[in-house]
């Protein structure tokens, strides 16, 4: 299956010649797939996603390495072509939806911007689609929801507009950045399972980015494992979370806890892992020359 996106040995960094923050990051996502995205907090996990969508901060910048897009390369295009092409095809779901949403407009116009300044459609035409998508999303009263504010809605609910708004322009890629983490678990579960139907429903590939084993074994056919911006080990979930893992892709499914059995203790990675991958990123970085 040919992919969607293709990610060849991207190194991030902070100025030139500053701190690397991914180090030749290679993936790819096929249309329709999910892909998870995993490791500790300051993996550089979200930072592949920025990279993708060309929206990293501020002195933080790509140094070498390419961003395939269903065969063009997102670094080499110009930044407005750029900004069109991941407009129209590539959504995110951010993390924190009290934040990503607009506190001082209407959630409803805040779906349909995407499908008037981008798609070109007609207000009238905008918000009755606006509508569809926080019914697929199974919010209830849409039209009501249109009319509120941001903080006049649940968390959960929150979440789910964000998600509307993902899926509005039918993208093919969609990259999910941590969307569950300030949910409770069974909101969490809610919607990790409308996501899924949703994909399904159009087709769309997905990149997961998580810290939770537990969420990538039950939604994502592939992953990336990372440590300090460097993918350790990548493949098969069944494979990675099968009998023979690489030792942190083992700790970490260790380190996951249990809501079935919380009585038993969380596992910290272990000190000897740690090293062992530091001493690998140290080398990598002896080696590379800033692009």
């Amino acid at each position: 299956m040919s992919a969607l996106l293709r990610i060849e040995g991207l190194n991030v960094s902070v100025g030139r010649g500053g701190p690397r923050l991914l180090r030749d990051v290679s993936l790819s996502v096929a249309a329709g797939e999910t892909h998870g995205l995993v490791g500790e907090s300051g993996a550089g996990k979200s930072m592949i996603g920025k990279a993708i969508a060309g929206v990293l901060p501020r002195g933080i910048a790509v140094r070498s390495g390419r961003i395939l897009f269903d065969g063009q390369d997102l670094t080499a295009l110009p930044r407005r072509a750029r900004r069109r092409l991941v407009g129209e095809r590539i959504a995110i779901i951010p993390q924190d939806p009290l934040t990503a949403l607009n506190p001082c407009r209407r959630i409803g116009g805040q779906i349909t911007d995407r499908l008037v300044h981008i798609l070109g459609w007609d207000a009238g035409r905008a918000r009755a689609r606006a509508a569809e998508l926080l019914d697929e999303v199974a919010i209830r009263e849409p039209g009501r929801v249109m009319q509120a504010y941001p903080h006049e809605v649940s968390g959960g609910m929150r979440q789910r507009v964000l998600i509307a708004a993902a899926f509005a322009a039918e993208p093919a890629l969609i990259i999910a950045d941590e969307p569950t983490t300030a949910l409770d678990v069974t909101v969490q579960r809610q919607v990790l399972r409308l996501i899924g139907e949703l994909q399904a429903r159009h087709g769309t590939a997905l990149l997961f980015v998580t810290h939770d084993m537990g969420v990538v074994a039950k939604l994502c056919r592939s992953l990336s494992v990372l440590y300090a911006g460097k993918v350790v080990d990548q493949g098969p979930a069944a494979r990675i979370f099968g009998p023979d893992p690489h030792p942190y892709a083992r700790a970490l499914i260790a380190a996951t806890p249990r809501y079935d059995r919380p009585e038993e203790s969380l596992m910290p990675v272990p000190e000897a892992v740690i090293a062992a991958l530091d001493a690998e990123v140290a080398a990598a970085d002896r080696d590379w020359t800033d692009g």
